[in-house]
């Protein structure tokens, strides 16, 4: 059995790891904590949840742009709004596999809107 090497002069795309979990069971999961079951609450879980999944887009800015959001105060802001704790949220992102190291996918983080071109 031979095993195919990747030509020098082609570059080998990584792509993001599976996830353990379906986005499905992390918003279930989500709204089973929220603390007042109403559209709106169900509206934030929806907008967490979507974050969430961006975490292992293949496109580098949307990527970037979703871990932003997990670990910035946006996440606190739409937490705060259905009673969620942020670091449960990143808890249960990162166990069912949408957080993974960065590294590992040979993209540097990328923190600040400016890095991010959001600025």
């Amino acid at each position: 059995m031979k095993t195919r090497q990747p030509s020098d002069d082609k570059r080998v795309q990584r792509q993001p790891p599976r996830p353990l979990v379906r986005l499905t069971v992390i918003d279930k999961l989500l709204r089973r904590h929220i603390v007042f079951a109403c559209p709106e609450a169900h509206l934030a879980v929806a907008v967490i949840t979507l974050a969430i999944g961006d975490c292992i887009d293949p496109d580098d800015a949307l990527r970037a742009e979703a871990r932003y959001f997990l670990a910035g105060p946006a996440l606190e802001f739409w937490c705060d709004a259905v009673g969620l704790e942020p670091a449960f949220v990143r808890a249960i992102a990162h166990k069912g596999g949408y957080l993974p190291s960065e590294t590992a996918q040979g993209v540097g983080v990328k923190h600040t809107p400016k890095e991010l071109g959001l600025a």
